[in-house]
Formats: C-alpha cells, structure tokens, sequence
C-alpha cells in the first residue's frame, strides 16, 4: 500500500455519492482508492485519492453497501459506504 502524494488524474466519475463514501478503480495491475469528503474549499464534496494497492499484493476487501459500475476501459469501478482492505500474508 502507497499514499497518494496527488490524485491520479482519473477521478471517479460519479457524483450522486454521500460524504466519506469510497470509490475503487479496480484494474488488471492495482486498485486505487478515493474517498468524498467535503472540504473547506468544496463544502459539497469532492474525490481525494487515499491510496493505490498493487494487485500483486493480493488484496482482499471488506465493502458495505456496494454497488459495482460497468466495466469501462481498462478496469471498473466499486462504489461502496465503507472500505478495508487485508492483503495476502502467505
């Protein structure tokens, strides 16, 4: 798992999210996490990348609520209400 020193430029596209909701970016190679907060700047909301997991890590996520996006280019996106992730520790 890495922070995100500045957001990747392909935020999620979706705008119709609650606050703290989390976006996935789910690709062959990594999965990139945001999440909707407001800010001071943008009281209403925007997307903040908080991390990127390489898929060789093998990643495994707890989601609620989670509703899954069609397939578009290289990858998909999840949207869900809360996130955690475990990674493969064999």
């Amino acid at each position: 798992m890495s922070s995100e020193p500045q957001p990747p430029a392909t935020r999620p596209p979706r705008t119709d999210v609650l606050p703290e909701s989390y976006a996935l970016r789910v690709t062959d190679d990594e999965v990139r996490v945001w999440q909707y907060n407001p800010t001071i700047s943008e009281p209403e909301g925007e997307w903040q990348a908080i991390e990127t997991i390489d898929q060789a890590n093998a990643p495994r996520f707890t989601l609620d609520y989670a509703t899954l996006a069609t397939p578009d280019g290289d990858g998909y996106w999840i949207y869900s209400k809360s996130y955690d992730c475990a990674m493969d520790c064999d």
